[in-house]
């Protein structure tokens, strides 16, 4: 007997094959994540909630990624397929789940997308020494931003992963010097006034001053991570073996950790969290811009230009980084006929879909647009909406992994713990985190636009775009209903097989 653990029935999609270097997908995933301007976001907050234990936070809540990390090498290996969580949700769950998971990652992507216009319009405001944003300067930057971005990308995987090694390696540069400079300040002693000494007890997991204050510093660190999936789903153009393939994102996923933990020790050591004090991270003018304000306040007026380009820099390189994944999401879904046909074209020149690369970008500025015509608050609030998609399609990966491989994975006690257990303990975390996190979201306080009859704003878009996909699942269910009875993409489980039956007679 011998295990049968590779999926049947994927179809070539005419990417071209070995465009893109394992370093290149490692990167892509390490810029998806948006370390300057996640960082700048979400550190000020994190310590709000955590304190000097944010170090330790970070490294714990850094875990249920990881083991969705495990799954998709797992299934990155058995399908090295552009549809990820799309492909291996359907053919190990089912159809519907599959098609859910594929919703959830576009929305994701184009979320983020909207997230980092915004963040692009903000940081050009800076360099430009403005105090005032008018309409057409937001419509004006997004059009330019979106248009440039979705142009590098279509241009072709070997291209536009050229163009997202430059920029992030020149963030990541950016981000080194600021955390050199940090330590260098404390170890000579020239620190915020406030700010506690350097001390191990930062990592010490029983320091942690209650649960809420981990569980509060957790949910806003969990999400920091998201996006090292993204070079996984360019398996099919990655070069070396699927195995290769599979481990950019687990490799991705340790050198963000490591930059978030040591991002996070300097900045606590230099700065504090008084949040009395006019220079620490909690400050009320701080804590949303914790780059942009430590930067400054070690350099001066010229920390502040420098800032703003280098969270500009991260947010172009992340928007490349999510439009590559999402275009090929949503190829996958239409070469197995979930979606409209149309989005399967991959042009001939660049094999790369150029199509559904356009409707990506132009679907994400449309939604800018329509929303900053509404209210800047609402597209900031659309923001924090996107932990309900990711907590979705990393859940539907999660347990696709423990479904494919629940048959063969208990010969071996490494299969059983990386490919059932652990994405299983992964899994079950991530659902109650999105029950936690959309309890949260249903409070009329979180975020900035208010409340609908008493449920919050950024609750209401989280959950109306998610019931939006399964409207149009539905719809497209009446039109195509070959994907749906599992025709185009049947279900199937890795098994054991007799040695003499070689590799066919897959399971159903």
């Amino acid at each position: 007997m011998h295990e049968e653990t590779v999926m049947h029935g994927l179809k070539a999609k005419g990417l071209k094959k070995g465009s893109i270097s394992k370093s290149a997908a490692v990167t892509i995933g390490l810029a998806a994540t948006a370390p300057a301007y996640s960082l700048t976001g979400a550190l000020g907050h994190g310590a709000a909630q955590s304190g000097y234990q944010l170090p330790i936070v970070f490294i714990l809540s850094v875990i249920p990624m990881f083991f969705v990390a495990l799954s998709y090498k797992h299934l990155t290996t058995s399908a090295p397929d552009s549809g990820t969580v799309f492909t291996w949700g359907t053919k190990a769950i089912g159809p519907r789940s599959g098609w859910l998971g594929g919703w959830a990652l576009l929305l994701a992507s184009i979320l983020s997308g909207v997230a980092a216009t915004q963040i692009i319009v903000d940081a050009l405001a800076i360099l430009l020494n403005m105090t005032e944003t008018p309409l057409w300067f937001h419509f004006g930057v997004a059009t330019l931003f979106i248009l440039s971005t979705t142009y590098l990308t279509a241009l072709g995987a070997e291209e536009s992963s050229r163009t997202t090694l430059i920029l992030t390696i020149t963030q990541y540069c950016g981000l080194i010097a600021l955390a050199a400079i940090l330590f260098l300040q404390v170890f000579q002693g020239d620190i915020v006034r406030t700010a506690a000494p350097l001390s191990l007890e930062w990592f010490n997991p029983f320091a942690i001053s209650s649960f809420q204050a981990f569980l509060n510093g957790f949910l806003i660190a969990l999400f920091i991570f998201w996006g090292f999936d993204a070079a996984l789903a360019m398996s099919e153009e990655t070069s070396g073996s699927a195995e290769q393939a599979g481990r950019s994102g687990i490799i991705a996923m340790l050198i963000t950790v490591v930059t978030y933990v040591t991002f996070a020790t300097a900045a606590l050591a230099y700065a504090g969290i008084d949040s009395h004090d006019s220079s620490s991270l909690t400050f009320q003018n701080n804590i949303d811009s914790i780059i942009t304000a430590l930067a400054t306040h070690i350099i001066g007026a010229k920390g502040t230009f420098i800032a703003a380009l280098i969270i500009a820099i991260s947010a172009f390189s992340a928007t490349m980084s999510t439009i590559m994944p999402a275009a090929r999401a949503a190829l996958a879904m239409a070469t197995y006929r979930a979606i409209p046909h149309s989005f399967s074209s991959v042009n001939k020149r660049t094999q790369t879909p150029q199509f559904a690369t356009w409707m990506i970008g132009l679907m994400t500025l449309i939604i800018f647009v329509t929303l900053s015509l509404i209210s800047e608050s609402i597209v900031k609030d659309t923001i924090h909406s996107v932990s309900i998609a990711v907590c979705t399609y990393y859940t539907v990966a999660a347990l696709a992994c423990v479904l494919y491989f629940h048959r063969t994975a208990f010969n071996h006690w490494r299969t059983m713990l990386s490919q059932v257990i652990l994405p299983g303990i992964a899994a079950a975390i991530l659902i109650a985190v999105a029950f936690i996190q959309a309890w949260n979201m249903m409070d009329p306080g979180y975020g900035s636009s208010g409340s609908i009859a008493g449920v919050g704003i950024v609750f209401l878009i989280g959950v109306v775009t998610l019931v939006f996909g399964v409207l149009l699942m539905l719809l497209w269910n009446l039109r195509e209903p070959r994907f749906f009875r599992g025709e185009t993409l049947p279900l199937e489980r890795a098994h054991m097989v007799p040695d003499d039956s070689g590799k066919n007679g897959a399971d159903r």
